[in-house]
């Protein structure tokens, strides 16, 4: 069987190597006009923030990976950047979380090593932006519920008389709302930081030339086996059988 395909295409080796030389041409040449496609990745370190009450949750760093694609992010991006908008920087964006570790990494691919490494450190900062003011904005929000509540044990302290047992009760808890909201003010946020940033990469992501030729040499050869196989097939078809079968005595005879 193996014998017979050998000699199907041995027979049409010129249609092989016309079919080879045209496929590793065209490889060529997609080799040649192939945009240069460039990667810079920027490291964002991802810290826990203290919440309202006071405690520390965990960060959940997937979470924080659907947050660096977000609009929200993305359009503080845009607005230090020209000539781009939230989806195109959402297509030109992968953001990765190394195993076990607590870090974003924002890489960004465009036709330019420049131009990716700008993206990168925007959009990377962008995040550490929107996140340090998502908590200052819990903060703020979580004070101004302490201060109301305050307000109003005030205004039912005020309405006591000297003498009421309940003025001692109602003046520490305004007390401890007091302490507790200048506790949240002083709070601390640490949302993150830019540990690694982008450098403009030095090599392309696009295969060089050599790969494109050789890919395309093998393919060649293969698709060339393959049409000569059948070329030769669909040839001894239309022959007469007589004709065929003189043929095949006379390989055998050689």
């Amino acid at each position: 069987m193996l014998e017979d395909v050998y000699r199907s295409i041995a027979r049409q080796w010129r249609v092989l190597v016309v079919v080879a030389s045209l496929v590793a041409v065209a490889a060529t040449v997609l080799g040649l006009i192939w945009p240069d496609r460039y990667t810079a990745t920027a490291s964002v370190t991802v810290e826990a923030i203290p919440a309202a009450d006071g405690s520390t949750p965990d960060v959940n760093m997937e979470t924080q990976r659907l947050i660096a694609r977000s609009t929200e992010v993305l359009s503080i991006a845009v607005d230090e950047i020209e000539d781009t908008s939230v989806s195109g920087l959402r297509s030109q964006l992968e953001v990765t979380i190394p195993r076990g570790s607590q870090v974003l990494e924002f890489r960004v691919t465009t036709g330019d090593a420049e131009r990716s490494a700008e993206l990168a450190n925007t959009i990377a900062t962008a995040y550490l932006d929107q996140r340090t003011a998502a908590a200052q904005r819990r903060i703020s929000e979580a004070s101004d519920a302490l201060a109301s509540t305050a307000e109003e044990l005030r205004a039912q302290l005020a309405a006591l008389e000297p003498e009421n047992p309940l003025r001692l009760s109602l003046e520490g808890q305004v007390r401890a709302l007091d302490t507790q909201r200048a506790v949240l003010i002083a709070t601390s946020i640490n949302a993150g930081s830019l540990i690694d940033p982008a450098t403009p990469p030095e090599d392309s992501n696009t295969p060089g030339l050599y790969v494109f030729v050789g890919a395309g040499i093998f393919l060649g050869l293969f698709v060339g086996a393959f049409v000569a196989l059948i070329w030769d097939r669909v040839k001894e078809s239309r022959r007469p059988r007589a004709a065929r079968g003189d043929a095949e005595k006379r390989v055998t005879e050689g």
